[in-house]
Formats: C-alpha cells, sequence, structure tokens
C-alpha cells in the first residue's frame, strides 16, 4: 500500500498523456493512446526551452506538422532529451478494423478514450502500485456532465484499491513541451505502422522519412519499430531496455467477454 508509507518514502511520476486518430474516420486504420512518464518533468522541460531558445522558435511542434528542417532539427533534439533523461514511452495502438467498436462502445468515442486511457496507466503503474502518478492529458472532449479528469482518477485508484492517482488534469499540448513530445513519438510509431503495411498512399513527407530512419537509427533496428532486423513481426515493439515500448491491442487476449 502506498498510503501507508511514511511521507519521505512515497514516490511520485507524471504521466503525459496524448492520442491520435479518428473512430469515424475511414482514413484513420488505427486510433492510439500514448504516454511518456517521468519523476522529473523540470528537468526534460529546461533542456526543452533552451533547444526552443536555441532555435528561436516559439510554435507548437506536432508530428503532423514535422514539414520543415527547423522542425525536423527541433524534433530531433527532442527525442534526443528524451532518451537522455529518466523517461520512458508507452502507447496502446487501437486496429479499427478488428476491434467492434459498434458492438463494445457504442461508436462512443469518449468510451473508448477513457477505457484505453486507464487500460495504458495500469500497464504502466504495474500490478504492486509504487508510486503516485498525476496525469496532465492534452484536451479532450467528454459529454455534458462527466467528468473525464474525475472518472480515470476513480477507476484507477478503484482498481487498485489506494491512491495511485493523485489527479488528472487536461491542458492545451500548446502550452506543454512534454505533450508535444508524446504527439512526436506516437505520431512516429503510427507512421511507421502505416508505412509497413502500405498505407502511405500519398508516399512519405521528406522530413517524417528521415524523423523515421533517425529513430532508427538510435531505437537499433533497420526495417520497421514492429519488426526485428531479419523482418520477422513483433507482437510489441520494445526498444533500449523499455525506453519505448508500443502494443498493438489485441483483443483475442484481453479477455474480453463477447
Amino acid at each position: 500500500m502506498i498510503i501507508g508509507k511514511k511521507f519521505k518514502d512515497i514516490k511520485t511520476c507524471f504521466y503525459f498523456l496524448d492520442e491520435t486518430g479518428l473512430i469515424y474516420s475511414k482514413r484513420d486504420k488505427f486510433f492510439a493512446i500514448g504516454i511518456i512518464k517521468c519523476d522529473s518533468p523540470e528537468n526534460i522541460y529546461n533542456k526543452l526551452r533552451k533547444i526552443r531558445q536555441r532555435h528561436r522558435y516559439n510554435e507548437e511542434l506536432k508530428w503532423a506538422n514535422l514539414d520543415r528542417r527547423i522542425r525536423f532539427d527541433i524534433a530531433r533534439d527532442f527525442f534526443n532529451v528524451f532518451l537522455s533523461e529518466k523517461a520512458s514511452f508507452y502507447c496502446i495502438i487501437l486496429d479499427k478494423e478488428k476491434l467492434d467498436f459498434e458492438k463494445y462502445y457504442d461508436n462512443n468515442l469518449y468510451k473508448v478514450y477513457r477505457n484505453f486511457s486507464i487500460t495504458l496507466i495500469k500497464l504502466l503503474v504495474g500490478k504492486e502500485p509504487k508510486e503516485i502518478g498525476t496525469v496532465l492529458a492534452d484536451d479532450y472532449f467528454a459529454p455534458d456532465g462527466i467528468n473525464l479528469e474525475k472518472t480515470i482518477k476513480k477507476f484507477t485508484n478503484n482498481h487498485y484499491e489506494d491512491l495511485v492517482i493523485s489527479g488528472v488534469c487536461q491542458i492545451d499540448s500548446e502550452s506543454s513541451d512534454l505533450l508535444q513530445l508524446t504527439d512526436l513519438i506516437l505520431g512516429s510509431i503510427l507512421y511507421d505502422l502505416k508505412k509497413k503495411e502500405g498505407l502511405l498512399v500519398n508516399g512519405q513527407n521528406e522530413f517524417k522519412r528521415k524523423f523515421l530512419n533517425f529513430l532508427y537509427q538510435k531505437l537499433k533496428t533497420t526495417k520497421s519499430l514492429f519488426c526485428n532486423n531479419s523482418g520477422d513481426e513483433l507482437e510489441n515493439c520494445i526498444y533500449l531496455n523499455g525506453k519505448v515500448r508500443a502494443t498493438i491491442f489485441n483483443h483475442e487476449k484481453s479477455g474480453r467477454k463477447k
């Protein structure tokens, strides 16, 4: 139990949560939720701020707008900071062609986002909670009368019967470099998956391709984050001692009842 510990022994962490993809869009085969987990975000922020100052860049950095040299250079520098700090990235990817959203979620994007956000948080927490986390999430819609933040906190803490999540707050990603870094990593992983499956019908963006090759080099792979160097497909992509982990959700192994 975390709460029974002396306050000096309690460990804390932050979760920066973002999502990508739309359930109703036929163009999006995948929907994904990603989290950067770190103990001391202030250390990362200080380094990211210096990168912005060096490049004199004040715009939001997102995977979707990685279309210029300066943005590529900053994205590369951001990722190098992530690798150098005590931080890790996890994501869950949903293949919309293999999961019946209408049957299990009534095509309600809010339910999908809520449930898989909690699933991802539980994946990071593990079976035995050892710290109390604070979740900062990109601003997301919720139906009127529903408090998404309190719901995620309540469901997670009830699962562990302990204070595992101290609070959840949605913020504008434009104001958070760590949310932008989450978006960057999540977007690059989805881009790599689409590339592997031949879904980039309009060809590859030059700077996204360069960034993906940069990731291959840093994460020590050559063909895809979802293949080993022999070309064999991986169910999860895990590199750098768990620094980056991506899981494609498997409905049959999830234990979900039909």
